[in-house]
């Protein structure tokens, strides 16, 4: 039986980072899984002479990145790092399953749910890796570091077998399977972060010290969790006050 604390389970370190790491498997995915779909993209839309618009196709998941990563730190610090990867999750199911029922020759469309899935996908690449080391004990933190990489390319692993799997299909089906099937890992993340508890940094940064000892108490040992909470509002005085001093004109 798992131990308990108040009545809370213990949480296993290796279901936290795992799923803390597992946005890397849906940014591997999407940046893969074009490689195979796109070639049935082209000859059901008839695109082979128009480059641009394939550029777009296949860049518009990084340049929604590009927002999706300036903004989802702001939000985190807000929110917090759970509630923003639950809401990456979200998009990414959502845009998903879009990119696969676009209407026919709706490249416009297309190109706009790619842009709008992307935004799930930089947010996820920035969360991850600040969830996990607010996550992680100091001593983990350095061998954690390639973790969401691994997710990465695992994630290009998979989109290249799905690709596959689904490359004898009819042109209009293949390539639209292809990219509606990212909502499944999506899903997967989805549930398995509703199972995490958020960040205790950020807890204690809102205030919420007694949450975040209770969330400590969930994954470090007893004799711990009084230092780490220490630690932790030493370093967010430290972060207020430097924040104080500075100003546009420094």
């Amino acid at each position: 039986m798992a131990q308990t604390v108040d009545g809370r389970k213990k949480i296993s370190e290796k279901f936290i980072y795992f799923f803390g790491a597992f946005g890397g498997i849906l940014f591997g995915y999407d940046i893969g899984v074009m490689t195979g779909a796109l070639p049935f993209l082209q000859h059901d839309w008839n695109l082979e002479g128009h480059p641009t618009t394939i550029g777009w196709i296949t860049s518009g998941v990084m340049f929604g990145a590009i927002f999706g990563g300036a903004t989802a730190g702001m939000l985190s610090d807000r929110l917090g790092r759970r509630k923003m990867i639950l809401a990456s999750a979200v998009i990414f199911v959502v845009g998903s399953i879009a990119c696969g029922i676009v209407p026919n020759n709706g490249t416009g469309w297309l190109i706009a749910m790619r842009i709008f899935l992307g935004i799930a996908v930089g947010a996820a690449s920035a969360l991850v890796p600040a969830y996990m080391s607010e996550m992680a004990p100091a001593r983990l933190r350095g061998n954690l570091s390639g973790l969401n990489q691994t997710m990465i390319v695992s994630g290009m692993l998979i989109s290249y077998i799905v690709d596959y799997l689904l490359k004898d299909l009819p042109h209009q089906y293949a390539w639209r399977l292809m990219l509606a099937a990212a909502a499944i890992p999506a899903l997967i993340l989805f549930l398995g972060v509703l199972r995490l508890p958020e960040s205790p940094r950020f807890l204690i940064h809102h205030g919420n010290v007694e949450e975040a000892r209770h969330v400590l108490s969930m994954i470090r040992p007893a004799d711990q969790v009084e230092a780490e909470i220490n630690e932790i509002t030493t370093t967010a005085s430290e972060e207020a006050e430097n924040h104080r001093k500075v100003s546009w004109g420094t």
